[in-house]
């Protein structure tokens, strides 16, 4: 099982930030989203499911929602579930672990 690890310090409060799993050639490896919303940390995967442009432009919204910044679909940051389209598919999540002062993505 591939891991990331990051540091709190590196993904702000109610912030996203694309990081990459760290195995396989640099051209083939998979990006993930991580969100700290309100303190707690999610991942998903970091492309809309639409047209598969990315989400870290986009925006949170105060009650948890992921906006893409290019068609507008809206995800919930918990699940990742469609919560407004045109996508219609909804984001793979992540197991998220906080150790002290690390994040720990589990692909």
């Amino acid at each position: 099982m591939t891991e990331l690890v990051i540091k709190k310090s590196e993904i702000p409060k109610d912030s996203m930030v694309e990081f990459y799993f760290p195995d396989g050639k640099p051209w083939e490896r998979k990006a993930v989203l991580i969100v700290n919303f309100k303190d707690n940390f999610y991942a998903l995967d970091a492309f809309c499911t639409h047209n598969h442009l990315d989400l870290e432009d986009g925006f949170l919204t105060e009650d948890g929602k992921i906006v893409c910044p290019w068609h507008g679909s809206v995800f919930d940051v918990k699940s990742g579930k469609v919560v407004d389209g045109p996508a219609k598919e909804n984001l793979k999540t992540y197991t998220v672990e906080v150790k002290g002062d690390e994040v720990i993505i589990h692909e």
